[in-house]
């Protein structure tokens, strides 16, 4: 029987055209790119907070970062700068902090106000954030009495009062820094961190204040300021070291400790003959080797006590006492004494080349060989303390305090002034 077809009844199956091809891919297509542009959107806010470097780390907030040095004299001040100087070339991100009594100025008087030119120089380029203030002083005493001997160098603690920072590096200026050290900003949190003094003859070795990686406190700041205000032990504010009994009292069993290698390594390792201290061990495992060492080596703090810091000329009769010895051999020289001279001329270079000044010149050896002690040797290492060159009063600026000059002079090449030795 034939079937009757009924076009009132829906009809389930369309004979048609299949659509073209185009269309299907642009359907295709379509629905990856909306897949894809979704996976973008959420990946977003992860990719926004990643590191500005592209290492794949959280991005840093370098403006909450920040390194400390201090000046109270001219010299400080341009070693302060050569600094600033070195961790520009070497792409320091963090900010950058100068403290210098607050009677010093920026108005530079003329072409020898050195004090001004480089506080100009500071903060216009190495982008430097000037602190004048009210340095602090420590006044020796003994149980029964004051002695008159003062010590600025605990000026050095006024880093704890950056506290618009997380976490601030402070430096001493008599380093040649070799590498940045923006790597300590991101220690795990703690209030203290510092290198031990590995040179001491002694242990446990104290800690070291040449570098300190501090989280800014106004209590902290406070509880030393009331220390300071009562006076220290008369040896210590002689020698300039008052500092490190006041924060070795407060960090020696909470300080997170700082290898010394590379973060603390003394110039006159050049001259050791034993090195264990310095390599870690007394194993003898590793050999010394200068060059590595030095490459390896994040800053190196000058202190070759009897010889004066770098930015006094050596007296020629000390150079040849102190100089490394090439292991007693009779060579002329060896890879030591080549790095450790190349130090103190790189040193001075840079202190001609960036702050057009010249080195103090040497005092008397016998004076040195024949001092009293370690009294004598801060004396000398310091001769420069007090040597300002600061701008003369700015007319209707009122009346400046008395000010202390050393002598100088322009050298004959015109390449600088060449700082005096105050009296002693």
């Amino acid at each position: 029987m034939r079937r009757r077809r009924s076009d009132d009844l829906p009809r389930f199956v369309k004979d048609h055209e299949p659509p073209p091809f185009h269309s299907r891919w642009r359907r295709r297509y379509g629905l990856y790119l909306v897949a894809v542009f979704f996976v973008c959107w959420i990946l977003y806010p992860a990719r926004s907070t990643g590191a500005a470097d592209g290492d794949g780390a959280p991005a840093v907030k370098w403006s909450k970062y920040a390194y400390s040095l201090y000046a109270t004299d001219s010299a400080m001040l341009c070693h302060a700068v050569l600094i600033f100087d070195a961790l520009a070339e070497y792409g320091s991100k963090a900010d950058r902090v100068l403290f210098y009594p607050e009677y010093w100025d920026t108005a530079v008087s003329d072409s020898k106000d050195r004090d001004s030119q480089l506080l100009v120089m500071a903060r216009d380029t190495y982008k430097v954030k000037l602190q004048p203030i009210q340095m602090l002083t420590v006044e020796g005493r003994t149980a029964d009495e004051w002695t008159g001997t003062w010590d600025k160098t605990v000026s050095k603690l006024m880093a704890f009062t950056l506290t618009q920072y997380d976490r601030v590096i402070a430096l001493d200026s008599d380093i040649t820094l070799l590498q940045h050290l923006d790597e300590l900003f991101h220690l795990p949190p703690t209030p203290m961190a510092m290198p031990r003094a590995y040179w001491h003859k002694t242990k446990p070795w104290p800690l070291t204040s040449l570098l300190m990686v501090l989280q800014p406190s106004l209590d902290e700041f406070l509880h030393f300021k009331k220390l300071i205000a009562r006076g220290g032990n008369e040896a210590l504010v002689a020698a300039h070291k008052f500092d490190l009994e006041l924060v070795n009292e407060r960090f020696e069993d909470s300080a997170m400790v700082l290898p010394h290698r590379p973060y603390a390594l003394l110039s006159a390792e050049f001259r050791a003959h034993n090195h264990s201290a310095y390599l870690g061990g007394d194993s003898g495992e590793e050999a010394w080797d200068a060059k590595t060492v030095l490459e390896e080596a994040k800053l190196v703090h000058f202190n070759d006590w009897p010889l004066p810091k770098p930015w006094i000329m050596w007296p020629q009769e000390g150079l040849a006492a102190v100089q490394p010895d090439c292991g007693l051999s009779l060579l002329e020289t060896c890879m030591e004494r080549r790095l450790w001279k190349g130090l103190y001329e790189d040193f001075r270079k840079r202190r001609r080349d960036v702050c057009r000044l010249l080195s103090v010149p040497a005092p008397e050896w016998t004076r040195i060989q024949g001092g009293g002690g370690e009294q004598d040797q801060q004396q000398l290492a310091n001769i420069t303390e007090g040597t300002h060159h600061e701008a003369p009063p700015v007319p209707g600026e009122g009346e400046a305090e008395p000010e202390v000059k050393a002598a100088s002079g322009e050298s004959e090449n015109g390449e600088g002034e060449r700082e005096r030795a105050s009296p002693a």
